[in-house]
């Protein structure tokens, strides 16, 4: 090699620069009415069955004030949601973050409502075997991880890419046990109640929401949102770590006092 050659030296791939996230795309308006969309048929699907069976007076229990009270949060944050993607439609955004501040008074309604209504639902069920009560862990995890990804969807509400993408997946948590209502006994005779199959027939629904969050970042920006990055490895190790807690001895009698007390 002549003294006077040049060796050229491209930069790994650790070190090259990442691509620069872009806040928005064409597409985005319709991915998420999309989103919007596979929610309300989870919704459909799954709860209004049961609603409707409730009013025509052949619910397996009677519902008390904080399962009613429940019903009408969780509805208020569909119909939010749904108000607040269509005002992004018709460009209304000064709107749109006003009356995003009614998640700040509906979030925490929301989870004390759905921790509640819960634990009347098990006290019923202990009292009318047969009883669930290592299914409680569940909806424990739907109030945590709902609440801290719905709180930082509206700390971060003037970060628009990353706003919409907790509210995305804020709102797969909930959906998920909607989806879960509907398809969840099918999916539990295919996969059984063992460790994979309470992942399967519990969070097949958000996840496939998650699933197509993440492809559809990547397909349009070339790279996945730092929010995404963070917060699906944790929605993940939730829904493993309840599957584990699901099946532990030392969890019922745990789950025990806290519903009898």
């Amino acid at each position: 090699m002549e003294p006077s050659a040049e060796i050229s030296v491209q930069p790994s791939a650790a070190l090259r620069p990442r691509r620069r996230f872009l806040a928005f795309h064409k597409w985005d308006r319709n991915f998420f009415l999309g989103f919007l969309a596979f929610c309300w048929l989870g919704v459909l699907m799954g709860f209004v069955p049961a609603a409707a069976k409730r009013y025509a007076g052949h619910a397996d229990y009677p519902a008390p004030l904080i399962l009613k009270l429940h019903a009408v949060a969780f509805s208020a944050w569909m119909v939010l949601l749904t108000a607040q993607i269509a005002l992004i439609r018709v460009r209304r955004p000064q709107l749109h973050m006003k009356l995003g501040m009614i998640g700040v008074g509906l979030v925490p309604v929301m989870a004390a409502t759905g921790f509640f209504a819960e634990v009347y639902s098990q006290r019923y069920r202990f009292a009318h075997p047969p009883n669930s009560q290592a299914f409680f862990i569940i909806p424990i995890y739907y109030v945590i991880a709902f609440s801290a990804l719905a709180s930082a969807a509206l700390a971060m509400r003037k970060d628009p890419p990353a706003h919409k993408r907790l509210i995305l997946l804020a709102t797969s948590i909930i959906v998920g046990a909607a989806y879960g209502r509907w398809w969840g006994t099918g999916l539990y005779n295919l996969f059984g109640d063992g460790l994979l199959g309470v992942l399967v027939y519990t969070y097949a629904g958000a996840d496939l929401i998650l699933a197509a969050a993440l492809a559809y970042d990547w397909r349009t920006r070339g790279r996945i949102h730092p929010v995404y990055e963070i917060a699906v490895p944790a929605i993940l190790a939730g829904q493993i770590a309840t599957s584990f807690i699901y099946h532990s001895p030392k969890w019922l009698p745990i789950a025990h006092l806290a519903i009898q007390h």
